[in-house]
């Protein structure tokens, strides 16, 4: 368990620092764009593009990321009534759930999608429009990772007698 909570420390590093600079250089893009269009008259529809294409991808890694934090919405009114088993086969199967969404809808999905895509080129951009549905299967991949993760976390909790869903925080 040690090892898997090493690895999920620099996924999130990673994670962190992916949405840290996308939304830096969404904020220079937005800059730009309001002087250009408010001073110079003379709108960037190209940093607009950008711009909007970086949203999205923030969101998807941004929500994988705060999946992962297990600071994602959370109705837990059942869940903080249950200890013990009941509530390792919740999460458990909640998790299982999450695994064949982030596997077969974000993954896969995903995959197919952004593969179908790249032979269409975004108008203002230039850049096949793969490149920008690729945030899909990679925040699938991230989600998984995550899922199956706080699987082994349940167990471990389980093993070591914790009880609640804060403990799950706790550990990392």
């Amino acid at each position: 368990m040690q090892a898997l909570t090493s690895i999920k420390r620099v996924i999130d590093k990673i994670m962190e620092v992916m949405c840290i600079v996308i939304l830096g250089i969404m904020t220079v893009l937005v800059v730009y764009q309001v002087i250009t269009r408010k001073i110079f008259n003379a709108p960037s529809a190209y940093s607009e593009a950008i711009s909007q294409y970086l949203f999205v991808w923030m969101i998807m890694y941004g929500s994988a990321y705060v999946f992962g934090l297990k600071e994602h919405l959370d109705i837990t009114v059942f869940k903080d009534k249950m200890k013990g088993k009941a509530l390792l086969v919740v999460e458990i199967l909640t998790n299982i759930c999450l695994v064949l969404f982030a596997a077969v809808v974000l993954g896969y999905g995903g995959f197919l999608i952004a593969g179908q895509q790249m032979t269409t080129t975004d108008a203002a951009l230039g850049i096949p429009m793969g490149v920008i549905y690729s945030a899909i299967p990679i925040s699938g991949v991230f989600t998984l990772f995550y899922a199956v993760y706080n699987c082994f976390l349940a167990v471990d909790n389980y093993k070591k007698g914790s009880t609640g869903s804060q403990d799950a925080k706790s550990v990392v």
